[in-house]
Formats: C-alpha cells, structure tokens, sequence
C-alpha cells in the first residue's frame, strides 16, 4: 500500500524513470553500432544522453520529495544546483542502490551504484565533452580519446545499477520506498517498507 500524501510525487517520479530506461535503452543501440552513426557522433550522443539521465536523477529527486520546500528549485534544470539545494533540505534525499529480498521484501544496499558525489562529477564531465569550447579548442585535434567508450559504458552501468532497484528515504524519516525497473517496456514498480499511513 502507497503512502497517499506521496502518491502523486511518486507517480510523477516513476515517469522520470520509465524516461531513464528509454534513455538507457538508446546508450545500448548506439553503443552497438546499429544507429550507423560515426564514432564521434556515438560518443557525442551517449555523453548526451548521460547528461540527461544525471538530471533526470536530480529531478526524480527534487520530484519524490515533493513536500519539501524547494521555491525558486522547481524550475531548476542543473543537475548539480539541485543536488546542492536538496542536500540542505534533507540530508537523505539521494537515491541508494540497492538489492532487494522479495521474500521479505526486504532491501539490502548496494555500493557499487551511481552516488551523488559521482553524479556530479559526471555531470561535469559530460558539460566538458558536449561543448565546443574556444576557438583554440575547436581547431582540429584529437577530440575523442580511445578510452572515451570504456568511460561511456562505465557510467551507464553505475546509472544503471542505482536505477534498477533503489530505494528512496521520504523527508520525514521513516518512509521507505522501493523502486525497480522491472522490464524493457520501462515499466517503474514502487512500493513503500515502512512508515505507511
């Protein structure tokens, strides 16, 4: 049974979800090699799409905890100013990894997921890529290292990892909900663990 004064952020965080698989879903095609697309316009695209998926992370955050007074935060877009933001509000507003006990419903974390320290750290990383730069740096050179898709497929595991099954602490400390990515379809399974009302 869902906590009804979380229902509606709940739900909304769920659409955010079911966007990061079909995001994910997209890394897998061009990672592939079936889009046809040059290797510089793979890696441009799979860097995009990690961008979008960090911040459809902070706004999933910034969505779940809905109740929180967020102000001017709701328009917000950067995926690191919002992780800032909410960092005062609720120290335990970040997402963890976690592997879940469907005997007992039960949640055991994970470390080996997306934190909120390396979100924005690849956060950055992407902006560093994605744009051109100065002049001087957009004159030929080696724009791409050969390590860039092993860097690629390195993040969009860890993103991966943390959004498969993770677990969320509702601001008022004693709400637990469990999420999973429980198909292709993109389909988002919530469920709280305690503190139902």
């Amino acid at each position: 049974m869902s906590p009804s004064k979380y229902k509606e952020a709940l739900d909304a965080y769920s659409g955010l979800m079911e966007e990061a698989k079909y995001r994910l879903l997209a890394m897998d095609a061009a990672l592939e090699g079936i889009t046809g697309l040059p290797d510089g316009a793979i890696r441009e695209f799979c860097f995009l799409q990690l961008r979008m998926l960090c911040e459809l992370i902070a706004l999933g955050c910034l969505t779940a905890h809905g109740d929180l007074e967020t102000g001017k935060l709701k328009e917000a877009y950067d995926a690191d100013k919002i992780i800032r933001r909410l960092q005062g509000l609720h120290s335990e507003f970040y997402p963890f990894a976690a592997i879940l006990d469907l005997h007992h419903y039960q949640v055991r974390p994970r470390l080996d997921g997306l934190t909120k320290e390396e979100l924005m750290k690849l956060y950055w990383r992407c902006g560093d890529v994605l744009h051109r730069g100065s002049f001087k740096a957009a004159l030929p050179s080696r724009r791409y290292e050969d390590g860039d898709i092993e860097e690629i497929e390195m993040w969009k595991q860890k993103i991966e990892t943390l959004l498969g099954c993770h677990t969320i602490i509702m601001a008022d400390n004693r709400t637990t909900v469990v999420f999973r990515l429980t198909n292709e379809d993109g389909d988002v399974e919530w469920r709280t663990l305690e503190g139902e009302e």
